[in-house]
């Protein structure tokens, strides 16, 4: 296993002595969308404690870990969406997520053939068994007219783009179901057709001009779905990756990265420590843990596996809003064009507990849908950052409260920034667990997390979800003075000191 957890040097009382602090803002109150809002400086006049205020003092001394990156699912759903628009929409939204302008993502999660979010189930084998995979489509056909032109615009404007590729389910034929809905498993004897398939596949993208940096075991391998799916315990998992997967890509394509798990917070604890243990056959494949938000905030549980497993990178690699109803207070029209504020509130509440928790970065799902919250084949739509409304006569792009919630920490939290320790007076740490539901941010205080940058900068996220204005004062260990601000009621800010 490789550590991202990298040295940085700090020297933040030369740095810092008479720091210009640039800021942005988003907030429902002002208006303000990802807003630059000019500079601040320390004022060394102000006292760091007030009855009145909250006291958030950094120590760059104390470190943790260091940022691999953000981003967002390349869906087929995406793609069939993304084909639709018009040039100018498909660069605005190429631009918006990897432009210099834009978000600035950096990592970009792929199904390995289809998932809920296709038009229909696929694979690039046949459709009977085909053990040596003999009739393996190593074109990838089916991507070339879909996927691939937005994966290939996208590495385009990110020429840096780290794409890993999770499976939703094995080819039917492979399982014991015979279907690739509904779970079922992987058969015995064709375990090693499986780990085979996975290289065959990213061989394949590596010839369309499309490198894998890492992949995911199974997608959700403790859950049968009405789509793609397929059942692992722990214990499976560790023999697969030990046994076959590990093995197969370490001699075939020795540099990707391979993630266990890929589910839910409330087990990821007990995953990690069945792959990551020190006897565990599957530990030396192993390079980090990739998980889900959907079963509640569970901070606990990703600081727990942080703390038991420090070498393993934490990945969260999906989170999204299940359309099934709407708010009591939205109309569909509303919803399409504004999307709903606390929904991205809730973005930002669980990218900054996962950061203070021990994630390096942190990942969308889809990063564009049509008006429906689709396509999806088998009606699981959803909300996603952007939405593209196709079926108008002038098609537009509507960016959701969740785009630029996630620009607070994409934009300005590059790889190799590494988190520092931030505390706030009177406040515990971070610690929600799975009772607290995914995509609800608690309002009772400011949060706050904090990184340090390769070239000696610094960069804070301050968030209030209540509803009430907060007036903060920030002290950073070792620099004279105090940076006051207010963070308004249900906004967040970046502060870089650079």
């Amino acid at each position: 296993m490789r550590s991202l957890h990298i040295p940085v040097a700090i020297s933040f009382w030369a740095s810092f002595a008479h720091a210009q602090v640039q800021w942005w803002q988003t907030s429902s109150s002002t208006g303000d969308k990802l807003a630059e809002k000019g500079t601040l400086s320390f004022d060394t006049s102000l006292h760091s404690q007030s009855d009145s205020s909250h006291a958030v003092n950094i120590d760059p001394e104390t470190t943790f870990q260091s940022i691999l990156g953000f981003g967002g699912a390349l869906t087929q759903s995406s793609a069939t969406v993304y084909k639709q628009l018009p040039d100018e929409l498909r660069e605005e939204l190429i631009q918006s997520y990897y432009g210099e302008g834009g978000l600035g993502f950096s990592i970009g999660r792929l199904p390995i053939h289809s998932c809920d979010f296709s038009t229909e189930s696929y694979t690039f084998v046949g459709d009977d068994a085909d053990k040596d995979l003999a009739t393996f489509d190593d074109e990838v056909t089916y991507d070339q007219s879909l996927s691939l032109p937005l994966i290939k615009d996208a590495l385009a404007a990110a020429p840096d783009l780290k794409f890993f590729g999770s499976p939703w389910s094995p080819p039917a034929w492979m399982k014991d179901n015979n279907n690739m809905l509904y779970g079922g498993k992987l058969l015995d004897e064709f375990r090693q057709s499986w780990a085979s398939y996975f290289s065959r596949w990213i061989k394949a993208y590596e010839n369309q001009g499309v490198p894998l940096w890492g992949v995911t075991v199974q997608n959700e391998p403790e859950a049968s779905q009405t789509w793609e799916s397929c059942l692992y315990t722990a214990e499976e998992t560790r023999d697969f990756v030990a046994d076959y997967l590990g093995p197969t890509l370490r001699s075939d394509h020795p540099d990707v990265k391979i993630f266990g798990f890929d589910h839910n917070k409330d087990h990821i604890k007990d995953w990690a420590d069945v792959l990551l243990a020190e006897d565990s056959a599957s530990k030396d494949f192993i390079d980090g843990i990739a998980y889900h938000w959907y079963s509640g905030a569970c901070f606990d549980n990703v600081k727990a596996s942080f703390e038991a497993h420090p070498d393993a990178m934490l990945l969260p690699s999906e989170a999204t809003y299940e359309l099934t109803v709407l708010d009591d207070d939205e109309s569909s029209e509303d919803w399409l064009r504004n999307g709903t504020y606390t929904k991205g509130e809730g973005y930002g509440y669980d990218i900054l507990g996962d950061l203070e928790s021990g994630a390096v970065g942190w990942t969308d799902w889809n990063i564009v849908l049509d008006q429906d919250g689709g396509p999806n084949h088998v009606g699981n739509y959803c909300d996603a950052a952007v939405i593209a409304d196709v079926k108008s006569a002038e098609m537009t792009l509507n960016y959701h409260p969740q785009y630029y919630y996630i620009g607070h920490f994409s934009k300005f939290l590059k790889e190799g920034a590494m988190r520092v320790k931030s505390s706030i007076d009177g406040v515990e740490e971070m610690t929600s667990d799975c009772v607290w539901p995914y995509g609800k941010c608690d309002g009772t205080t400011i949060h706050t997390t904090a990184f340090s940058s390769a070239d000696g900068g610094m960069t804070v996220v301050v968030m209030n979800c209540g509803d009430d204005d907060k007036e903060m004062l920030l002290t950073v260990n070792g620099v004279d003075g105090t940076l006051s601000n207010v963070v308004p009621a249900h906004s967040i800010q970046t502060y870089v000191l650079e």
